[in-house]
């Protein structure tokens, strides 16, 4: 799942990155993290919305309501007008989605391959097909709602 990251810059030296992920903000959640350095963003924020998701799906919040409106809605609340900048961090979602399930389907030879040549060309941002299809369906599952 793609989620919007706001990023604040230091002011001085002796400050960090500071991060919000606005989507993981609600009655009783918020999600922040800081950074030291820009290389170490994307590790600190990701790190911080894991375990975030993982106290929610603890306490029975339903993770798969999670909605992510994009920086151009964010920037519009008054809360967030201090960001500097805003980004989109990619985080597997998948093991807060509840258990998995075997499921047996078919599909045309040429869809299976094209789908393997996109796992094998992704650089490790799909494990296998199984992930491939779980993040395919997500998305399309999103944009329909």
């Amino acid at each position: 799942m793609l989620f919007t990251v706001g990023v604040e810059y230091p002011k001085n030296d002796n400050e960090a990155y500071g991060m919000i992920v606005p989507a993981l903000f609600n009655e009783q959640y918020s999600c922040f993290s800081a950074a030291d350095s820009v290389e170490l963003i994307p590790e600190m924020v990701k790190d911080a919305i894991t375990t975030i998701l993982a106290d929610m799906l603890e306490s029975g919040f339903d993770v798969m309501s999670i909605q992510d409106n994009g920086f151009i809605e964010y920037q519009k609340v008054v809360d967030f007008d201090h960001i500097d900048t805003w980004l989109l961090i990619d985080v597997d979602v998948s093991e807060y989605m509840g258990k998995k399930q075997r499921i047996n389907i078919s599909l045309p030879s040429y869809l299976i391959n094209r789908i393997d040549t996109k796992v094998g060309a992704s650089g490790g941002r799909y494990r296998d097909r199984s992930h491939f299809l779980a993040v395919a369906s997500q998305h399309e599952l999103s944009a329909s709602s």
